[in-house]
């Protein structure tokens, strides 16, 4: 487990989508969240598509983020053999964890993991321009979100070191209210696929969930 500051890392947040953001609108006085075509949500409020080049950094890149805790793990099987004390412990999936703590600044967030006034949750990520994923159905490389973290170097560049966690599911998501300060929001996304570690982002699909 690794514990970073806000001012070491950078961190992005898109769909696994490429073409279909998630977007959130409150035209009629009542959120309503939609899986929308266009690259960038209205005032803000939703997160962006997935792109084929490095355009994540500094366009989608959260701000006021004040703490990111990461843990890199794996789900292991012990394998008992007859004659050996010693089992295998063979890996059955990746467990990775992620929570970001930020100073909340709209309802975003709030939506995508609580639901919009007609029950649409967005917590799994989109399916296409026109669906979000129920949480029913079974994952696919389209399932989740994508989560950049770039470790922060100067001068900047763009061959800086970027973790790149594919498949995330939003699992937690609080609210930490102030009467005489700002509200901080919590928010940990977790994944069974793979982390990439490389000198950029990496947008390749996922071949396998």
């Amino acid at each position: 487990m690794a514990y970073f500051l806000g001012s070491e890392v950078e961190v992005a947040v898109t769909t696994e989508v490429s073409g279909a953001c998630i977007k959130i609108s409150d035209t009629s006085g009542l959120y309503d969240l939609a899986a929308e075509g266009a690259a960038t949500p209205t005032g803000g409020l939703g997160i962006n598509d997935l792109r084929a080049t490095n355009a994540e950094f500094p366009t989608d890149a959260l701000v006021d983020i004040t703490g990111i805790d990461l843990s890199l793990g794996s789900m292991d099987e012990d394998v008992d053999y007859l004659g050996h004390r010693t089992p295998l412990k063979a890996e059955v999936h990746k467990q990775t964890t992620c929570t970001l703590t930020f100073k909340r600044k709209n309802v975003t967030f709030d939506v995508i993991y609580g639901g919009d006034s007609d029950g649409n949750i967005g917590r799994w990520g989109v399916k296409s321009t026109s669906a979000l994923y129920s949480g029913l159905e079974e994952p696919s490389t389209t399932f989740g979100f994508r989560l950049y973290l770039k470790l922060a170097t100067t001068p900047s560049s763009d061959l800086d070191e970027v973790i790149t966690l594919p498949n995330c599911q939003m699992t937690n998501s609080t609210v930490t209210l102030n009467a005489d300060g700002t509200q901080e929001q919590t928010i940990e996304f977790t994944s069974s696929v793979d982390p990439i570690m490389a000198a950029g982002v990496n947008v390749t699909a996922s071949t396998g969930v």
